[in-house]
């Protein structure tokens, strides 16, 4: 990833953000109403298929689970012995392995009348039981990015990776969790746009947010997706 920090635009963006705070919107009751609405056009029917009707999907030799193109992600079978400080000492398990990680990205502006705001995205990802959960504005695998699955480019690929029209604030490399996740990382990125009202954002499950917004939905059981914690932590 072409990403280079800059601990100064950091720390003018923080800057910033605390000199305008005053004119951060904190209601939530709209955020609400707005999610609610699009959770009532979701319609999902989840049911277990064999993995010979998987198209690209195959096990190897040692039984794990992968896709033809190399990309995407493939699933081991582990075995761990020796855990002294465990419920168990052994055990056996599945566990997820990524050869590249993705890029989790929120998009901010600069507003005269509300101060800094963050992009967020209504979205609905599998393992969600179905539930619209506010979210990054951007979230990508590596083989997204390289369109591994044929389809589209993500959205806002050109604002987040290619900073067309934006800056870099900030970003990290952050490991996920290693008991499921085998030496998975992710880039955690933060971008801000030179036009706050730029016309390629838009779309219905998108929304302008304030820092203090985020931090009070996130008080709510299941409404934030844990991805928006771990990019907006060191603000």
């Amino acid at each position: 990833m072409n990403f280079k920090r800059s601990k100064q635009k950091l720390i003018k963006f923080k800057n910033e953000m605390k000199k305008y705070s005053h004119l951060e919107n904190e209601e939530i009751k709209s955020i609400f109403t707005w999610r609610n609405k699009l959770q009532k056009k979701v319609k999902t029917v989840s049911q277990i298929i064999n993995l010979e009707d998987c198209k690209g999907w195959f096990l190897d030799n040692k039984s794990n689970l992968y896709h033809k193109s190399g990309q995407f992600f493939k699933v081991m079978g582990v075995k761990t012995s020796g855990a002294s400080n465990r419920e168990v000492s052994s055990w056996t398990q599945p566990i997820l392995t990524q050869k590249h990680g993705g890029v989790l990205a929120f998009i901010s502006r600069q507003t005269k009348k509300r101060g800094t705001e963050f992009l967020v995205e209504a979205k609905l990802e599998p393992g969600d039981d179905s539930i619209l959960r506010i979210s990054p504005s951007f979230q990508a695998t590596q083989s997204n990015m390289n369109r591994a699955h044929g389809g589209k480019l993500p959205k806002f690929f050109d604002i987040v990776i290619q900073r067309k029209g934006a800056e870099l604030i900030y970003y990290t490399i952050h490991n996920e969790e290693g008991a499921r996740f085998w030496k998975k990382s992710n880039w955690n990125v933060i971008v801000k746009l030179k036009n706050p009202n730029d016309p390629r954002v838009k779309g219905e499950n998108y929304k302008w947010l304030s820092l203090k917004q985020i931090k009070k939905i996130g008080l709510k059981n299941s409404y934030i997706n844990p991805f928006v914690k771990t990019i907006l932590f060191m603000l």
